[in-house]
């Protein structure tokens, strides 16, 4: 049988404790439910989800937890909602700031009910196109020694530490998750929640895997959007049925030429100014003009000095709910990339992974990949620049995006 391997803090020694592999399992949860969700921090709490627990260890589950409490390990909020919200938990000020340590969990009851579990979760996936993703994660290996010696030597805090080491360890341990988003559509898994500069050592079949970025990839989509835009909002523009002609010198088409040439952000870094890491700016920019608050500031006041006309339907997709274009942007990029191109190279049994608006594929199967992108893309009327990555960037390592529940 597989091991089944922990994380806790390196502080927390549990070796004499009688029941030290359910500790272990909660902990891990707990820790896990923190870490790899952006909207908490160290002093956040993190529910826990009963019937997973019960399924894992067993009906006494409520014991083990208020034991570790007892024992100043872990802390509850205390608040619990009937049908809308159970108690969260935290690590104690003693332990939540700690790197963590690996250890493995030996209870073969335990084990055994966690790989049944995940069997089980497996089977869930139906549909053929995922199916062949899941099975090309499967099939996915990481150079483990290389990825520690390369997180070793970069600068990171501890929350950054715990969570590439853990993200590391699992694709090592073969401890795969898959989880589509019932919102946009999004796939998240293993591969999508390894942070950038480690996909490089990634492996399949002893080949290194290259990874295909579409550039500008967001703001590319936004013109999938405008589109709808013009030919759906019958009070915007009078009784059109097709979009008017774009005009030589309008700003939806500069806008369209930037992110098609994969200049967008750039273009925007000179009107604003600034020098700052590329990787940097793209959030913030990203942040400001698509997926925040309809709310002044200066890259927004800068965009809408070049770009008036795109700058006055993204208020569009924004004057319910300013969440909604992000969706829209999401569902966007998970039906193109998702259920346009994935199933044709699954009918090619082409080994591919996505990671949201990339491919991860072998050397021998780029050009295959990269026309297949081009057709799919060409058919919504857009023409990307396509960036073939395949060395480990020098650059500052940023914390990605994540939501997802650790054992799932």
């Amino acid at each position: 049988m597989k091991p089944l391997y922990a994380y806790i803090p390196s502080n927390l020694d549990l070796t004499t404790e009688r029941h030290r592999d359910k500790f272990y399992f909660i902990i891990t949860f707990i820790f896990y439910g923190i870490l790899f969700d952006k909207r908490k921090s160290v002093n956040s709490f993190a529910q826990l989800y009963s019937p997973y627990l019960k399924k894992i260890i067993n009906g006494k589950y409520k014991d083990y937890i208020q034991n570790l409490i007892d024992k100043n390990i872990i802390e509850t909020d205390n608040r619990y909602i009937k049908k809308l919200k159970s108690k969260s938990y935290r690590l104690t000020e003693k332990y939540s700031k700690s790197k963590v340590k690996k250890v493995e969990i030996t209870d073969m009851k335990i084990i055994s009910n966690y790989w049944k579990y995940k069997e089980e979760k497996k089977k869930e996936i139906t549909e053929g196109h995922y199916k062949f993703l899941f099975n090309c994660l499967e099939q996915m290996e990481i150079d483990y020694d290389s990825a520690i010696a390369f997180l070793d030597k970069i600068e990171l805090n501890f929350e950054q530490f715990n969570s590439y080491y853990c993200s590391i360890e699992r694709i090592k341990n073969k401890d795969w998750f898959f989880i589509k988003d019932k919102t946009a559509g999004r796939v998240h898994n293993n591969l999508t929640n390894l942070p950038k500069d480690f996909r490089s050592f990634l492996k399949y079949n002893n080949q290194k895997l290259i990874e295909i970025d579409i550039r500008n990839c967001q703001p590319l989509l936004f013109n999938i959007l405008i589109s709808k835009y013009f030919l759906k909002d019958q009070s915007v523009f009078d009784s059109c049925i097709n979009p008017p002609p774009i005009p030589e010198n309008s700003d939806l088409r500069l806008y369209k030429e930037l992110t098609e040439n994969g200049k967008f952000y750039e273009f925007m870094m000179d009107k604003l100014g600034v020098k700052e890491e590329r990787e940097k700016f793209k959030v913030r920019i990203f942040t400001k003009i698509f997926y925040g608050k309809e709310e002044k500031c200066e890259e927004r006041t800068q965009f809408e000095a070049y770009f008036p006309e795109v700058s006055k339907i993204i208020s569009y997709y924004k004057r319910v709910n300013y969440k909604k274009l992000s969706v829209a942007l999401q569902t966007e990029e998970a039906e193109l990339i998702l259920n346009n191109i994935l199933p044709i190279l699954a009918d090619k049994k082409i080994y591919v992974l996505t990671i949201h608006d990339s491919f991860l594929t072998t050397h021998n199967n780029i050009k295959l990949v990269k026309e297949v992108i081009l057709s799919e893309f060409k058919k919504k009327g857009l023409r990307p620049t396509l960036k073939i990555k395949s060395r480990i960037s020098e650059k500052k390592i940023f914390l990605p995006l994540l939501f997802l529940l650790p054992f799932y």
